[in-house]
Parts: structure tokens; C-alpha cells; sequence
């Protein structure tokens, strides 16, 4: 056939190409015998099934081969889907739909999740099944982050639809594969935690090693958002461990940033730097991460050679990862990269520079609500304090942090409250107020659940209160702030407290 030209070798080896104009004659004649519409189902039906035998082999040691024939077969897979969805078959829709779910996850394919989800759910049809209600749930994850402009009521109508998908989740005894550790993250997203943390528990002590693997790493994430590292440490080490006996490379390089954000905190910058590696070198083997998952690691990149001095490794970096970030279509990455850079100009003394970075940032912020914008907006005005502070604008800084907490509150992530409250302590020390800096500093560490000795500008207002304290003293204030309980330690490092004190201390002239 490809001698008579009627087919094409493709690129990859044993694909062909068909003219588009020989498959229009081709589908005109089946039209006319009227068998259109059985080879359709025959075709359906065949990538059906050739995506429920590789979608279980995304998360073992055939990851690399699956990943290949799924992507070969993407479109063909899509346009089965299509295909069910016309035929009103609901229940097979959803299967298809479901089994293509992890592949758009790993990957960061999150339009294709929401529209094909969606239309799946939309066959009429559909009874509620452990599979069906997994979709839905995840479905409005995807939904949360492609649809940022739904309305008051339609997110009302989301919420009242989570509240009684939730309860069926829970009286389930099992939930299908990995969409039930999806179903948890989502559920725990929408601040529906109880179940969330049930349906996570169950799975993180089964039998299933990749399914436990996955649990004790959203598990994981979950403890270091609410700066718990004890409880992350263990489940990092087991979640890394369980991915390595399931020969999951996604796994892995999803996991190590999370082991070097620790070894990090830990003064180990060469075990950091080992783990970020590893973590790319395995994402390259099957085709890199979600391109948000790879901003993210370049910005561990980023911190990590600032605080070993590799100014070039740092600029490298940020270059890569500002390329990464325009390709990743949404505003905020771009913002979280001009962030760092301005983080970076900052300690090099380039303040203009800096300046220009954050006025990009806060510009391509305007109005999005989407994760992670609060994140970048965190990010953002606490880096814009401490460019106040270098000018010895105090005022400036002041606005700048009261802006960054605003921010933070929406995240509910502690560990990026921390850095506002770093700055606090800045902002504090430069009103010579060295007992409520150090307080603060230890409220930061409360917030992050660990102290944090690699980082300059802790170490610098750290020698600087003991100088000024004196060893004890400062000992005595850091551990006040250290000792505080999480929900307390939030309203401590509240930038509008810190103003309520220092107008009492020195209260304007009448």
C-alpha cells in the first residue's frame, strides 16, 4: 500500500499516514453501504481497550512504553471517546474517560480533563458508580483550574454537588485505582478534608504499593502546607520508596523536590542538589513533568544555588526556567520567575532590576484567581518588602507585606506565609524593634514546621539579633515565636499587628 501510495510511512517506526483525501473516499463509501457507523464502533472499541491495558502501566516499570503508545494513540483515543459520547454510552464513556485521566495528570493536560470529563458526565444516562463519582470529582478540580471565571452561583452549585458526592465516596468499601487518591486531592482542594483525609488513609495502608506510594505523597503534601515536617518526613521517605519498587519514574521525580526542600532545611545542600537532579533526569526519561511541575523544580533550583553562592547556576536557571514559564500559557508562572529573579537582584544590590521584575509580576497578576496566583502574589509583595527595606522605605515595606498576608490567607499553605514573616522580622528589626524580630523569626520557622539555617536572610537577621540581644535574650524571643501553636503563629506574623505595636510604642503627634 505505500508503494501504491495509498499509505505513508510515518515518523515513528511501524505508523503509517493516509492521504486525506483517500479517508474522506474511504468514509463516503462506508457511509454508503451504511457501515460508517459499526467501523466507528469497532475503532471505539479497539482504543477503549488498548488505553484500559496501558493506563495501569503509566505507574509501573512499563511507564515508558505506555507513555509512548498512549501518546502514538492520543487522537484515536479522543476521537473514541467522541465516539461514546454520541452513542449515549454513558457507562463506556466514563471507562474511556477515566483511563485517560492519568495520563492528562501527569502531564498537566488539565483542558482535556475538564472538556473530556465533562462530556462524558453529560451522556444521559449515567447511574452513580464508585467510577462515575471519582470522575465528577475530579472534573471539578479541572474545572477550578481552566474555568476561572464561573460565577458566585455556579460555584455555590459546585460546592452543594461535593458536599453529596462526598458522602457517597465514603460509604463506597473501595474506589477504583488511582482515581480515588485523585478524588482525596480534590475533595481536600475544595476544603471537603474529613473525607479527604479518610479516603487518603485507607489507601496509604493498603496492599496497593503505588497506590500507598501516592497516598503517603499527597499526604505528605498536605503536612508540609500546614508546616508539619514531622509528619511529612516519613511519608516522603516511604512514598519514594514505594515508587521505586513500583518502578514509577514519575513517582520519584514528583517526590525527590519534596526530599530536597527537607535536606534543604536540614543544612544539606549537596543532598538537595543530588535529589533535584535525580528528580530531572527521571522526568526526562519519559518526557518531562507537567510544565507547572517544572517551574516549580526550577524554582528549587533557584533557591538552592542561591543559598550555595552559584550566582551563574542561579541566572542559568532562571533563563531556563523563564522560557518553561511563557510556554506554560498562564500568568502566574512568568510572575513566580520574575519573583525569584527579583529575589536574586535584591541580594546583588541591582534594585532597579528588581524593581522592574516585580512591577512584570504584579501586572500579569491583575485579576487572576487561579492557582497558583495567590501563591505568586505572596511571593511577590514579600519580595517587594524587602526591596522597600533596602531603600529604607519602611512605609512602602509595610504596605508591600500587609498586601503579601492578604495574599497568603487564601493559600491556607504556611510554609509560603513564612516568607512574610521573615520579612516581618526584617521590618521590625529596622524599626530597632530586636525582641519582636526575633519572635518573629521564630514564628516563621513555627510556620514552616522547621528552622531554616540556609537561607541568607535568616542567618543574617539571626547574627544581627544576638548582637543586639544578646545570645540569651534572643534565644528566649526566637523560641516565644518557635513555641507557638500554628493558628496562632498566623495571627502573630499579621504585618497589621506588627504596625498596631510599633504606633502604640511611638504614637503620632496630635
Amino acid at each position: 500500500m505505500v508503494d501504491r501510495s495509498l499509505l505513508q510511512l510515518a515518523p515513528d517506526p511501524g505508523r503509517y499516514r493516509m492521504l486525506e483525501t483517500l479517508r474522506e473516499y474511504g468514509t463516503d463509501r462506508l457511509a454508503e453501504t451504511g457501515g460508517l457507523g459499526t467501523v466507528r464502533d469497532l475503532a471505539a472499541g479497539y482504543f477503549a481497550e488498548l488505553m484500559a491495558r496501558y493506563d495501569p502501566q503509566l505507574r509501573g516499570p512499563g511507564q515508558l512504553a505506555a507513555v509512548r503508545v498512549i501518546r502514538a494513540e492520543y487522537d484515536n483515543a479522543l476521537a473514541a471517546l467522541r465516539r461514546r459520547c454520541d452513542t449515549g454510552d454513558a457507562p463506556g464513556a466514563v471507562a474511556l474517560a477515566l483511563n485517560l485521566t492519568w495520563y492528562w495528570h501527569m502531564f498537566g493536560r488539565h483542558p482535556d480533563a475538564a472538556y473530556w470529563l465533562g462530556e462524558s458526565l453529560a451522556v444521559p444516562g449515567g447511574e452513580p458508580t464508585p467510577e462515575r463519582d471519582c470522575a465528577h470529582v475530579i472534573s471539578l478540580i479541572d474545572r477550578v483550574d481552566t474555568w476561572p471565571g464561573r460565577t458566585t452561583e455556579k460555584a455555590a452549585d459546585d460546592q452543594a454537588q461535593m458536599r453529596e458526592l462526598a458522602d457517597r465516596l465514603l460509604a463506597y468499601p473501595e474506589l477504583p485505582g488511582p482515581y480515588g487518591a485523585l478524588t482525596a486531592l480534590t475533595l481536600a482542594f475544595l476544603q471537603e478534608e474529613e473525607t479527604a483525609f479518610a479516603i487518603i488513609e485507607h489507601l496509604a495502608d493498603g496492599d496497593d504499593v503505588w497506590l500507598s506510594g501516592l497516598a503517603r505523597m499527597f499526604r505528605a503534601q498536605f503536612a508540609e502546607n500546614a508546616g508539619e515536617l514531622d509528619r511529612m518526613r516519613p511519608d516522603v521517605e516511604t512514598a519514594l520508596a514505594c515508587f521505586r519498587q513500583a518502578g514509577d519514574r514519575w513517582g520519584q521525580a514528583t517526590v525527590l523536590p519534596m526530599r530536597a526542600q527537607l535536606r534543604q532545611y536540614d543544612d544539606d545542600l549537596d543532598g538537595a542538589l543530588a535529589d533535584l537532579r535525580e528528580a530531572r533526569s527521571l522526568a526526562g526519561e519519559f518526557g518531562s513533568l507537567d510544565l507547572g511541575d517544572e517551574v516549580f523544580i526550577d524554582v528549587h533550583w533557584i533557591d538552592l544555588h542561591l543559598r550555595r553562592g552559584d550566582t551563574d547556576l542561579a541566572i542559568a536557571v532562571i533563563d531556563s526556567a523563564r522560557e518553561r514559564a511563557l510556554r506554560a500559557n498562564s500568568p502566574e508562572m512568568p510572575a513566580l520567575v520574575n519573583a525569584w529573579e527579583a529575589v536574586f537582584r535584591v541580594r546583588l544590590g541591582d534594585l532597579d532590576r528588581a524593581r522592574e521584575l516585580l512591577d512584570d509580576a504584579e501586572r500579569g497578576l491583575r485579576g487572576d484567581t487561579t492557582f497558583p496566583g495567590d501563591h505568586a502574589r505572596t511571593l511577590v509583595g514579600s519580595v517587594r518588602a524587602s526591596l522597600c527595606l533596602e531603600t529604607g522605605d519602611l512605609a512602602g515595606a509595610e504596605k508591600a507585606l500587609e498586601k503579601a498576608y492578604a495574599a497568603v490567607l487564601e493559600t491556607r499553605d504556611l510554609p509560603i506565609l513564612s516568607l512574610v514573616a521573615v520579612n516581618a522580622a526584617a521590618l521590625a528589626e529596622a524599626h530597632g524593634r530586636h525582641h519582636e524580630s526575633a519572635v518573629l523569626l521564630g514564628a516563621a520557622s513555627r510556620l514552616r514546621g522547621a528552622h531554616d539555617r540556609t537561607d541568607r536572610q535568616v542567618r543574617e537577621l539571626t547574627r544581627r539579633g544576638r548582637a543586639a540581644l544578646g545570645e540569651e535574650a534572643f534565644a528566649a524571643a526566637y523560641g516565644k515565636g518557635w513555641k507557638l501553636d500554628g493558628k496562632t503563629a498566623v495571627t502573630e506574623v499579621d504585618p497589621a499587628r506588627l504596625r498596631r505595636e510599633l504606633r502604640t510604642a511611638h504614637p503620632d503627634p496630635e
